[in-house]
This record gives C-alpha cells, structure tokens and sequence, in this order.
C-alpha cells in the first residue's frame, strides 16, 4: 500500500491541472470586450467618466483633473451640481426636478433646503446607491464644478450613497482632506 499512496495524490494533481487549463480557454475565438471607460445618460445625453479616479482630492486638483483627462479622447470636465443630479435614480427630491433648491440657477446656501438632506443611506436602486448601476463606485461623493455663491471657498457635491447635496471646503481645511471623489463629465 505503501508504494501506491501517490496515484491519488498524481490522479488530483492531473484532474486540478486540467480543470485549470480548461478555465483559461473560451468556447469562442472572440476575446470578451473591454470594460467601457465611458456611459453615456439616455435621460441627459451626457456622457460620463465610469470609473471615477481611485482617491480624493482637493476641488482644484479635481477640476485640474477632468480638463487634463485624455481618456476615451478627452474633453472632459467637472459636472455642474445639476449635471450630478441628472444621475441621481430613486431618491425623487434630489433628481433632476426634485424639491431640492441647489441647481445650476441657485447656487447660494439659501437655496439648500430639507429636501436636499436626500434619502435613506443604503437603499437606493443600484446596490443601495442613487446612481445609475452603469458607473463603478457608484455610492461615491463627487464634487460638482458649483461654487457655492455666498461661499467661494466651498463648492456643492452630491453623495449618491444617499442621495443628497452638501457643501464642501475647497481646499483642506481644520477637517482634514476627507474630500469627495472625481468623476469627470463630457
């Protein structure tokens, strides 16, 4: 028994290398598409950056950001506060038309109003997110090119793990650098 205790051990070792190499092949000669780097909106027309950059930063790096990105041929640039709005899916005060005050055309604190507190953290539509599941992290906070009007060292965001419209520091500050991400719009 001794001498045959390695044919289990070998047999295994056939199988697992053949299941491993099967793995590695597909059915067809076409090779899968590449993930896409931009989504364009049906509802907007506009199209988006998918995979928004993998950290922070502060409003001017991000706004420097967007305008250098080459990506998918370039002409990019920062959303405006409504522009993020027109991504916001299932949180109905914050979409585009919403009861929320912050847009485009009212940009001052005044304008932020309870309906712009968004909804509930974690149940929006697309995996507890209020973007659209075509975009990849898609729960992120994104800043908006809006300055706030009464505030130019602040600028509006959109968190889309609520759904809501906040303000933020521009640059750091007595907070830190707990900044919003950056997805760029063209």
């Amino acid at each position: 028994m001794k001498r045959c205790s390695w044919v289990p051990i070998l047999l295994l070792t056939f199988i697992l290398l053949a299941c491993a190499l099967a793995c590695g092949k597909s059915s067809s000669s076409s090779t899968a598409p590449a993930p896409a780097t931009a989504w364009t909106d049906s509802t907007s027309g506009l199209t988006w950056q998918v995979t928004p950059f993998d950290s922070t930063m502060d409003w001017a790096d991000a706004t420097s950001y967007c305008q250098n990105l080459a990506l998918d041929g370039g002409s990019w640039r920062l959303p405006s506060i409504s522009e993020l709005r027109t991504l916001v899916r299932g949180c109905v005060e914050t979409e585009t038309g919403g009861a929320c005050g912050i847009t485009d055309s009212c940009l001052d604190s005044s304008c932020s109003n309870s309906s712009c507190d968004g909804c509930a953290t974690g149940a929006g539509p697309n995996g507890g997110c209020y973007a659209p599941a075509e975009l990849a992290n898609n729960c992120c906070w994104n800043w908006s090119s809006s300055a706030i009007a009464d505030d130019a060292g602040s600028a509006w965001y959109m968190d889309f793990s609520r759904g809501f419209v906040d303000t933020k520091s521009k640059a750091p500050s007595g907070y830190g650098t707990n900044f919003p991400y950056v997805r760029c719009v063209r």
